[in-house]
């Protein structure tokens, strides 16, 4: 039989993915990521052990009974978007990768933010707003502080892209990771006015030559066939940033369909055909199909609320069996809500300085009651993103967080949207495998682009949905009038931690 790999370069796990030729899952190796925060705000992977807990999943899946009968015909790559990940010209890393979650550039974002019309100059082109994920103002960061770093370097990749060089010998870039804030979405081509504007013209020589999501980059190396256990001469294919594959992956490929990945970083996305803007807030990225982009929400923090709430408030982390306990409690929480910014926000409001919390305490409120909340902010947070929106249309759900039922009602009942989500759990791996086979020239139906067969739906609750309507404008006012608090908390700890050492 013949198969198609997919591999996803998440920021906490790396999966390999095995799928048949109908795009079901057949079979999944991971290995878990470390982030190393060696200051507050900043956030980095060691290149070279990422690359080994990629061999090690590829390793697992060549020595898989599936692959003694069958053959990996095409392997295309998924990753986490933006961040800095440089090499030297012998391929070796110059520093450890920055990632999309570092805020170390925020004073700068601050800096550049007093001029709103070079902002808007810089969306206009790009898509993005200046938030501190983006690679552009991280290499200004580099430049300014740490410019060594850059003139050691030959070559500027994006997370997946550096495992395709590894995996290819071949150097490219992608064109809806490098979409994220150093394209010109227009034009499609690297922007003069980003560089220019940030006075980064001398850092063009970095930026290797740009694919499509799915144009064929290369093929497997000897050197990667010996140690991955993978045949030599595999094609692969140019892969895309992983929410631009989710969308493809779970069938978000029409105007207007809507999708959220219940992830690390909670993205929202809303699929359109052109940049026409509909939300002040929103920002753009290309769609891993031509013709297509997305408007993005990307939070901050997803399911990481869940983690703090897990570990804080007791549970065992299995996510069905603590979506079985507070379903016991009824929607609202009895009236606690929660802001879900533990790291600040970026969407739909930028806030370096937001926090979470809970609003709404009483004598009578329990683990359970705060534990649903963080499940319900989540949801809000969700539903906020998608204020200027229409409210009709399905909302397609993918990440690890969709292996909760109780959590897919409740985002179901709080957005009143009909919630589908794919019994094929790695999406964004299943959208860089239908890139590959697209590269070596096989057809994919619409049939199976939209994994008909593969559905799980949720119908909202009218009850609860009126619930939810009732709280939502509270939960909004809410953080509207938190931000200003925020940014006073933020000082005044800035001012108490005067005499620190800065990093």
């Amino acid at each position: 039989m013949d198969y198609y790999l997919g591999i996803d370069i998440g920021t906490s796990k790396i999966k390999s993915v095995l799928f048949d030729e109908q795009f079901n899952q057949c079979q999944v190796a991971s290995a878990d990521n470390l982030t190393e925060v060696p200051f507050p705000g900043y956030a980095e992977q060691d290149m070279e052990q990422l690359w080994r807990n990629v061999v090690t999943t590829l390793r697992a899946l060549a020595d898989s009974p599936l692959l003694q009968q069958g053959r990996i015909r095409a392997i295309g790559l998924s990753g986490q978007g933006e961040g800095a990940w440089l090499v030297d010209a012998a391929g070796h890393p110059v520093r450890k990768a920055i990632l999309w979650s570092d805020t170390r550039s925020a004073p700068l974002v601050a800096r550049l933010k007093q001029q709103p019309e070079r902002e808007e100059r810089l969306f206009r082109q790009t898509g993005t707003r200046l938030l501190p994920c983006n690679s552009s103002l991280i290499l200004k960061w580099l430049a300014e502080n740490q410019p060594d770093a850059l003139s050691n370097a030959r070559y500027f990749f994006f997370a997946k892209d550096w495992i395709r060089y590894r995996l290819t010998g071949a150097a490219h870039l992608e064109l809806t990771d490098t979409g994220t804030s150093l394209l010109d979405l227009h034009s499609e081509t690297l922007s003069n006015e980003v560089l220019t504007t940030l006075g980064l013209q001398a850092l063009r020589p970095l930026f290797p030559p740009l694919l499509r999501p799915g144009q064929r980059a290369g093929e497997i190396t000897e050197q990667a066939a010996a140690v991955t256990g993978l045949a030599a001469g595999i094609p692969v294919c140019a892969g895309a940033l992983d929410v631009s594959a989710a969308a493809l992956g779970i069938g978000a490929v029409n105007h207007d369909d809507v999708y959220t990945l219940l992830g690390t970083s909670c993205c929202t996305g809303i699929v359109c055909d052109s940049l026409a803007r509909v939300s002040p807030k929103t920002r753009f990225v290309a769609h891993a199909q031509q013709g297509r982009y997305i408007n993005l929400f990307a939070m901050q923090a997803g399911t990481p609320n869940l983690d703090w709430a897990v570990r804080e408030l007791g549970g065992d982390g299995d996510l069905e069996r603590i979506g079985e306990q507070i379903a016991a409690i009824p929607a609202g929480s009895g009236g606690v809500l929660y802001q879900p910014y533990l790291n600040g926000e970026r969407a739909p409001f930028y806030s370096q300085a937001a926090r979470a919390g809970f609003f709404g305490i009483g004598q009578h409120t329990g683990n359970l009651h705060l534990l649903r909340a963080v499940f319900e902010g989540l949801a809000f947070a969700i539903k906020d993103s998608l204020h200027d929106y229409p409210p009709q249309g399905d909302l397609y759900l993918a990440g690890g967080g969709a292996a909760s039922a109780v959590w897919l009602q409740i985002i179901a009942d709080c957005t009143g949207r009909r919630v589908i989500t794919s019994r094929v759990k790695e999406l964004s791996a299943r959208g860089v495998a239908i890139l590959a086979a697209q590269s070596i020239g096989v057809t994919v139906s619409h049939e199976v682009l939209v994994q008909a067969e593969n559905r799980r739906l949720f119908i909202p609750d009218p009850a609860n949905q009126q619930i939810y309507q009732a709280l939502y404008p509270l939960f909004r006012q809410l953080r509207l009038q938190l931000e200003p608090l925020w940014q006073s908390r933020e000082q005044i700890l800035n001012a108490l931690n005067a005499g620190s050492p800065a990093p």
